[in-house]
């Protein structure tokens, strides 16, 4: 008996789902769960977070700390993959009448062209710029509880890292209900220009 086919990616529109009942993201669109397409993570982009979660002060002032957090690292020449999570990306004001605090995220991340091949190099810059390379560092200066997939250690590290987040992020740690993120390019074409200047507005 062969194997079993990969399932077909079924492309569908990359936007914001609303909340379900419980103030969550939908863990996939649609009716069928096995749809690879229709799975968080939805990919959106920054203008679309920012038009859809800032409609508070403490909503506002993490968003405009995870934009200077993106900001620092792409200055670095850091780009990749971010995965965004945690209560700022629920309906927690009216679920647990209470603001999020930060936003969390994950960026599986490309170093810069110097440091590649040179884990030395890298240890060495990475501990020079704690403050956002942290998490507990760049919760406090970004409101961003920043955590990093380094894919420079390859294939076996990074399916073992990838699989720890998705099942930590796609879960609420007390219940254990199943839910959405988002996902975002950390690259320099990404909008965040647009985004924080339609954040300044705001």
């Amino acid at each position: 008996m062969g194997a079993n086919p990969v399932p077909a990616v079924v492309p569908i529109a990359n936007v914001i789902p609303p909340f379900t009942p419980s103030g969550v993201l939908p863990p996939y669109l649609g009716a069928d769960p096995t749809a690879m397409g229709a799975m968080s993570p939805y990919r959106v982009t920054l203008t679309e977070i920012v038009q859809r979660f800032s409609q508070t002060p403490e909503r506002r002032t993490i968003l405009a700390g995870f934009l200077a957090h993106r900001a620092s690292l792409l200055g670095f020449g850091v780009t990749g993959i971010q995965w965004l999570d945690g209560s700022f990306l629920e309906d927690i004001e009216n679920v647990s009448s209470r603001a999020p605090g930060d936003i969390d995220v994950v960026s599986f991340f490309v170093r810069p062209p110097a440091y590649q091949r040179n884990n030395a190099a890298w240890d060495a810059f990475w501990r020079g710029h704690m403050a956002v390379f942290s998490a507990p560092m760049a919760k406090v200066s970004y409101h961003t509880d920043a955590y990093f997939v380094d894919v420079e250690f390859g294939a076996g590290p990074v399916i073992q890292q990838t699989a720890y987040w998705f099942g930590l992020f796609s879960h609420k740690r007390a219940t254990g209900l199943w839910k959405g993120m988002l996902e975002v390019l950390l690259d320099p074409q990404q909008d965040d220009a647009a985004a924080t200047q339609l954040l300044s507005t705001l």
